[in-house]
């Protein structure tokens, strides 16, 4: 079977718009990611023990769940609880919670795998609890954060596939269709996995430049 450059270039913008709407879901999940994760973060570190009890429990309860799960709640269970939301943001809100309970976990462990010293030390000087983690250890940390978040943050660009579920128009539902409506199937796989490379491909790239201006 020859490969069909016709077809491929015919149902190729359709699927270019479809990224830009992965790439919307992915953007605005990492962000509401990187803003629930340190709070959760140090809220298991530095709260009393009511607080980091409920933030483990509620950590421990997302990371058993599988990413389709929590999606499906939100765009199911919110309106029964009287918060209505598109798909869209259903997305948004389900995929930025996952990706924040992961990320919390490198971000904790990564303080913590610096050792007591240093935080028994900065304790003995007169520092708060709180601004050694934050002015002592949290800065040291990010070295060793940035990788796992970068493999953390490409599964959750790839979990976005999942939202085809709730007709999301991203890059897998529309790619779906597309095969569905016309049997063109490697071409579009070829088109699918292409615009996947290029979104998680820069998203890389970007997190390897910052390392590197960290190192230097």
């Amino acid at each position: 079977m020859s490969f069909d450059w016709i077809a491929f270039f015919e149902y190729l913008p359709r699927l270019i718009r479809a990224s830009g709407v992965t790439l919307q879901v992915s953007l605005l999940s990492l962000g509401l990611a990187c803003v629930l994760a340190p709070i959760l973060a140090l809220s298991r570190l530095l709260g009393p023990t009511l607080l980091r009890s409920a933030v483990q429990a509620f950590i421990e309860l997302i990371r058993g769940l599988p990413p389709l799960v929590v999606i499906a709640f939100c765009y199911f269970a919110l309106p029964k609880l009287g918060l209505v939301l598109s798909g869209f943001w259903c997305g948004v809100l389900a995929l930025g919670v996952v990706g924040a309970v992961y990320a919390a976990e490198i971000i904790r462990s990564a303080i913590e795998s610096l050792g007591k010293g240093q935080l028994e030390a900065a304790l003995a000087l007169g520092f708060a609890r709180w601004q050694a983690v934050l002015d002592i250890l949290l800065p040291q940390a990010l070295r060793r954060i940035l990788p796992p978040l970068t493999n953390e943050f490409a599964n959750l660009i790839k979990a976005s596939s999942l939202l085809s579920v709730i007709s999301v128009h991203e890059i897998s539902q529309v790619g779906q269709s597309l095969i569905f409506e016309t049997f063109v199937v490697i071409e579009i796989l070829v088109q699918m996995a292409i615009l996947y490379l290029i979104i998680i491909g820069t998203v890389t790239f970007i997190s390897r430049r910052l390392e590197k201006g960290l190192s230097s």
